[in-house]
């Protein structure tokens, strides 16, 4: 046997048992029969940011490649910001982001506008959330777009967060509360979601 056949047959008994593994996981096993390790609602298939239609603040199309090297969470805001806008924004968002550590730097703040915010909500984005990007998109287009998340129900998108992946998928959503106790759970929600994510993420 030659060496060079020697070498040929070592790399294959080295490589067989990932292929094997991967052949498996890929075609004998049912992912739905898996245990469900998220908790927000996962959206599948994703829905791409592009679909929104959004802009940013000086009018130009915000799509999947303004995402780009890192992890959005994205809240769909009304003109009023009622207590669990204001949870949702504050503890959901920024604090969850705040957890993260070195990893804060990995996610990016998003606020998107389907109407012209009021007083309330530019003072609580001014005063206790600053730095979050902006975007403005019209309602009717953000509704059609995040539809398949509220499937068979009404399209209902205003006061939920979203995550959002580097490459502009949109792929879980999860509802904001006026309670107390239930904001504090989402967003351990989120951040276990966040952290398992980006711990196994080789994007963004």
């Amino acid at each position: 046997m030659s060496p060079r056949t020697r070498n040929r047959l070592v790399l294959l008994a080295i490589i067989s048992p990932f292929v094997l593994f991967f052949l498996a996981g890929r075609y004998l096993v049912d992912p739905w029969s898996l245990p469900r390790v998220n908790k927000g609602q996962l959206l599948i298939p994703h829905i791409p940011l592009a679909s929104l239609n959004a802009s940013d603040t000086g009018g130009q199309p915000f799509t999947g490649t303004d995402t780009t090297g890192k992890w959005s969470l994205l809240y769909i805001a009304g003109p009023d910001c009622d207590p669990a806008c204001k949870n949702g924004l504050y503890y959901q968002m920024r604090q969850v982001r705040l957890t993260l550590g070195e990893n804060s730097q990995r996610l990016r703040r998003v606020i998107l506008q389907t109407a012209p915010p009021g007083p309330a909500l530019s003072a609580f984005l001014a005063d206790k959330v600053d730095g979050m990007v902006v975007l403005n998109a019209d309602l009717d287009k953000v509704k059609q777009a995040l539809a398949p998340a509220y499937t068979p129900g009404p399209s209902k998108p205003r006061g939920d967060i979203f995550l959002v992946s580097p490459d502009g998928q949109i792929f879980m959503r999860y509802p904001t509360h006026e309670d107390m106790d239930a904001t504090l759970e989402e967003a351990e929600n989120i951040r276990v979601d966040l952290e398992r994510t980006l711990k196994g993420s080789l994007i963004g």
